[in-house]
């Protein structure tokens, strides 16, 4: 139950640091240093907006 309890919130911390990076994979896309090139399309950005975020 600790165990549970210490991981819950070491997720909590990491979800609060990059939470649309987060967002980002649970959509299925993938992280990028440059711009979504087609066929990928931009779907929103990763760690705090400095990458965007590029799905199929």
């Amino acid at each position: 139950c600790l165990f549970l309890c210490v991981c819950v919130c070491l997720f909590a911390a990491y979800s609060q640091e990059a939470g649309d990076t987060i967002a980002c994979r649970q959509s299925r896309g993938s992280c990028s240093f440059v711009p979504c090139s087609a066929p990928l399309v931009d779907i929103g950005t990763c760690r705090g907006g400095k990458l965007k975020c590029c799905k199929w």
